[in-house]
């Protein structure tokens, strides 16, 4: 079984609606943080990668909403690969409460690497080798 990258944020008032809800909007902004962080946590050199070589492009995005979280709701949010090729892959976010490890959304991103000149490239071997590590199972 893969490794989970985890990362755990806490709803504030900036975060929710009229009703006191997460904004949906929030849900994929999550996405780009987590996905930010396991670049500069999980993948060798990827800040070094990502700062002069490599562009990674949201092809698409997408979220479930099972349940709302609610102002000052403690979420989890669990990453994974799944589906590696040459020149994409997808990540999959799982958005859990933490106190109650319920889930309350599940989404993705397909994403495609470019390099400098926007010219879509092969996934780099650091890129390739970390998400490895974080492959779902299928």
């Amino acid at each position: 079984m893969g490794k989970f990258y985890e990362y755990k944020t806490i709803v504030t008032i900036a975060d929710t609606n009229l009703y006191h809800h997460m904004d949906f909007r929030n849900y994929f902004d999550l996405q780009g943080i987590v996905r930010g962080l396991w670049v500069k946590d999980a993948v060798v050199n990827g800040i070094d990668s990502m700062m002069n070589s490599i562009f990674l492009i949201t092809k698409s995005a997408h979220c479930d909403f099972i349940k709302d979280f609610y102002l000052f709701d403690e979420i989890l949010v669990r990453m994974q690969i799944k589906n590696i090729k040459h020149v994409s892959t997808e990540i999959v976010f799982h958005y859990f409460h933490n106190q109650t490890m319920e889930l309350h959304a599940k989404g993705y991103q397909k994403i495609v690497f470019a390099d400098r000149n926007h010219k879509i490239c092969r996934i780099p071997e650091n890129f390739k080798k970390a998400g490895m590590e974080f492959l779902m199972d299928p």
